[in-house]
């Protein structure tokens, strides 16, 4: 923290930790606070069980080798993406110079230092860097998904389903990855109002973050999988 004061202004270090505190309480209270079972996420994560639970039922299981294929096809094309951002982000860096005088030559007529740019676009390519990681795990962890189907003993034949649960717990994991891996991208997008002002910045952040927590408790998508979820759960009982 001392150098990070060194290195930026006090605003611009106010902004940036408000960033990463508004995306970490965001964080806990969709993943790990009380009220993660009242998310879009956690619905989805039931159906994903639901989804295994019916697998184990079926003699033939094309229909979900060809979804996990889907999973994974989605997955590698926001990895893929990340690379080709991070990449972006070295040639920033070489460019460095003309992008600021457009900064300067626009309506805004903003010249921050170069140092401090740097570290705007450094801080960028790590957001990347990071959603490269979790969406290159996921699609590990789908590929073992897959496996762990293939695996499952046919219906009718003896721990079938319990098979079938380790397959919905290493499914729900893969989708948690993913789903870190692209709340980072969401994140990146106050990064480049921090090129703006720091309060452009903290405002973005706060934006981004409240539209996330709509879409997880709020949205219709959400109500349309919880009424599914509580469907699911009726018939059972």
């Amino acid at each position: 923290m001392f150098h990070l004061s060194l290195m930026m202004p006090l605003q611009d270090t106010l902004a940036l930790l408000w960033f990463f505190l508004v995306w970490r309480v965001f964080a806990w209270v969709t993943d790990d606070s009380k009220w993660r079972h009242l998310t879009l996420s956690y619905a989805m994560h039931e159906e994903r069980r639901r989804w295994m639970h019916l697998m184990a039922d079926r003699d033939v299981r094309i229909l979900d080798g060809n979804i996990i294929a889907g999973l994974q096809q989605s997955t590698s094309f926001f990895a893929s993406t990340s690379l080709l951002a991070i990449g972006g982000g070295f040639g920033l860096l070489t460019a460095a110079d003309d992008f600021q005088a457009a900064l300067e030559r626009s309506l805004l007529h903003i010249s921050p230092s170069q140092e401090l740019f740097y570290l705007k676009i450094v801080v960028l390519m790590s957001m990347y860097a990071y959603a490269f990681f979790k969406f290159g795990w996921s699609y590990r962890l789908f590929n073992y998904c897959a496996v762990m189907i293939a695996a499952t003993p046919e219906h009718g034949q003896s721990n079938s389903h319990e098979n079938a649960a380790a397959a919905a717990e290493m499914n729900v994991e893969a989708s948690k990855q993913f789903n870190y891996g692209l709340r980072s991208f969401f994140m990146a997008i106050p990064i480049l109002a921090w090129f703006v002002s720091p309060i452009a910045f903290a405002v973005v952040a706060t934006l981004v973050v409240t539209a996330l927590t709509r879409r997880q408790f709020f949205s219709r998508s959400r109500l349309i999988a919880r009424q599914a979820f509580h469907l699911n759960t009726e018939k059972k009982d």
